[in-house]
């Protein structure tokens, strides 16, 4: 399996359009992005300002058949992306202030079937989704304070036969999921230093026959996970200024047969 690390940092700054036919965005502004696929699958999004409340939604969701597949904090509010409950699975998740509490159980977790699937730090606050059913073989993860250390542990996890599957910077680390047994046949890692640098290599990757895996904004950069699979999704990606435009930007989508597969925010 080859896998590869695509590492430029560029200093650019303008407005622009991408691949992504209508998605006009204001590159050093404050901006939600959401990355979708074509499916025939229906998605809620919800959102709310604090985690408590976040929290009754996940609750109130789960009641309705359906779970959690993306979510973000950014600006102040949790957004969350649910879609129907698949029949063997079940999902559940765990809050910590500190990722060393997360380590602290994630062993019993996995004897007991769960793998994550989802990670997010906002406020001071992890919040980490496990779910059956997924199908993976094993799991792992990396936990490093310098970027550069991150993709170091990233490669050897590659390396060593995992793919990664979710990451996240918080808490002063940058985390990173991994396992195998996925769906993904061959990843890159790319950081860049402005979204105006980021949308255009995202539609070089797009044209190599990759797609968007994760996209985070980490102390000034973005980094951004591609996969490549055995079948290709039809993607894009949309930014908005706020949740509530973003909201509309998702229900367009929606409508247009689209389903968000990861969640971004950044400047």
């Amino acid at each position: 399996m080859k896998k590869y690390l695509s590492v430029m940092l560029l200093v650019l700054c303008s407005v622009s359009t991408v691949l992504a036919k209508d998605a006009e965005y204001e590159a050093s502004r404050y901006k939600y992005i959401g990355v979708f696929n074509k499916t025939l699958e229906s998605q809620v999004l919800k959102s709310t300002m604090g985690l408590e409340h976040f929290r009754k939604i996940i609750r109130e969701q789960w009641q309705l058949g359906h779970d959690l597949t993306q979510m973000k904090y950014g600006n102040g509010h949790w957004v969350g992306v649910f879609g129907k409950a698949n029949a063997k699975s079940h999902q559940t998740y765990v809050v910590a202030s500190r990722w060393e509490a997360i380590d602290s159980i994630v062993d019993r977790y996995w004897k007991e079937g769960y793998f994550i699937t989802n990670i997010e730090h906002g406020l001071a606050d992890w919040i980490v989704f496990f779910e059956k059913g997924t199908g993976y073989g094993s799991q792992a993860y990396e936990a490093r304070a310098k970027r550069d250390d991150f993709i170091r542990a990233v490669n050897a996890r590659w390396k060593a036969g995992y793919d990664m599957v979710d990451f996240e910077y918080g808490e002063g680390h940058y985390v990173g999921i991994f396992a195998k047994h996925t769906d993904y046949r061959t990843q890159a890692l790319a950081v860049r230093s402005t979204w105006y640098a980021t949308a255009k290599m995202i539609e070089s990757y797009w044209k190599e026959g990759y797609s968007i895996t994760n996209i985070e904004y980490t102390l000034g950069r973005w980094m951004v996970l591609f996969s490549k699979t055995a079948h290709r999704p039809q993607q894009g990606f949309e930014t908005a200024p706020t949740v509530e435009a973003f909201k509309k930007v998702f229900s367009k989508r929606q409508q247009a047969g689209y389903g968000v597969v990861d969640l971004a925010e950044g400047w």
